[in-house]
């Protein structure tokens, strides 16, 4: 591809994440425009901070297995404290009789993963009631420390030459002869680009649609709380996610991290929350964690999450409007994939060697051709 301008929209982790990843490849020539005053604000800096690589959906899981060795071991210099806390993550799922979910067979095989029979599982979270008929243990997993992270890309990328603008809001695309051309900022300003990459989250379906493309995603909200401190909480406890009661918890502060994995469709613009769903976390807290479910609330907030039908991201140039490049529909697992995306973003739009089994399952092209998601 071409060494003209890359303007990418968006800052938070796949915006700055493709930023640094370009930087490390000597493009020097890319603006990262961020809306607000400061990166990460939305969905990147209101999730839950877990590494978690058992995902059904296989390209999405090899993504997280590539940014969880990342998070593991980062390039020296890049970040000054662990990026990783791993007390582990339990996941627990299936009905009586069903067959294991399709993340089990290949992390067994990787050693990745070890099942829990009901002893160990109390012994390991003796807070938790499971709904889930299996336990499994991803003892290497945990807390991500999203602020380091975030830190750790955008120092990287303004060092490689990455220009970084704030308070600087996309209100549309630049068009010429069916191309995209670059972006149009609220306050009138034009900034035109040889790619023009989308990586603003809920956002960026309706900037693409503005120039025709048919990726789709849907910007869901999901609410998070957390408790006040307590004294029973072990802040050594993993986490332990339920799959089938459609619950997860976390130590968190001195209290507990809480969600009920509610979704519903929203406006990103108007993402506020709903007092009503604090009804539904209560109601999983005491099924779920027994003599919990009053514990005082601290923090209530919600987020989007923009999923894709196939649970894969969206990475790579757009097949109806040249010029225009995908890093979105990160789905619930922007966290644990944030390394890896900028990897793959960056070898796209530079023209480097990249894994074309993995580049065509997160394609935009799959909008138009069937789901090419694979396992």
């Amino acid at each position: 591809m071409g060494s003209g301008r890359i303007v990418i929209v968006g800052g938070g982790m796949a915006g700055v994440s493709t930023a640094w990843w370009l930087a490390r490849a000597g493009r020097r020539e890319v603006v990262l425009l961020e809306r607000e005053q400061g990166l990460g604000w939305h969905s990147s800096g209101l999730n839950a901070a877990i590494l978690r690589t058992a995902i059904a959906a296989g390209p999405t899981r090899r993504l997280a297995e590539e940014s969880a060795r990342f998070l593991r071991q980062p390039p020296a210099g890049f970040a000054t404290d662990p990026l990783l806390d791993p007390i582990g993550l339990v996941v627990l799922e299936g009905e009586e009789g069903a067959p294991p979910s399709p993340w089990v067979e290949p992390l067994l095989a990787s050693g990745d993963l070890e099942a829990l029979d009901d002893r160990r599982l109390r012994r390991i979270a003796p807070h938790f009631v499971p709904l889930g008929r299996r336990a499994w243990h991803l003892r290497g997993e945990g807390r991500i420390d999203i602020a380091a992270l975030l830190q750790g890309f955008e120092r990287g990328a303004r060092r490689g030459g990455v220009e970084i603008r704030t308070g600087a809001r996309a209100a549309g695309l630049l068009l010429s002869g069916g191309s995209v051309v670059g972006v149009q900022l609220a306050d009138g300003t034009a900034i035109e680009a040889e790619h023009t990459v989308l990586a603003a989250g809920g956002w960026a379906r309706d900037l693409g649609r503005m120039a025709g493309s048919r990726a789709a995603m849907r910007p869901m909200r999901r609410h998070l709380m957390v408790t006040a401190p307590d004294p029973r909480v072990d802040g050594s406890w993993p986490v332990v996610w339920d799959d089938r009661a459609g619950f997860y918890v976390r130590p968190e502060s001195g209290g507990l991290l809480l969600s009920a994995c509610d979704e519903e469709e929203v406006d990103p613009d108007g993402c506020a929350g709903d007092p009503a769903v604090q009804l539904v976390v209560a109601a999983k807290t005491a099924e779920r964690l027994p003599g919990f479910e009053d514990a005082p609330v601290a923090h209530f907030w919600a987020g989007v999450r923009t999923l894709t039908d196939d649970d894969c991201p969206v990475i790579g140039p757009d097949p109806d409007a040249a010029g225009l490049f995908w890093v979105a529909g990160l789905g619930g697992h922007g966290m644990s994939v944030a390394s890896a995306i900028g990897r793959l973003a960056s070898e796209l739009l530079t023209g480097e060697a990249a894994d074309p089994d993995l580049a065509r399952a997160v394609s935009p092209a799959r909008f138009g051709a069937g789901c090419a998601a694979g396992t």
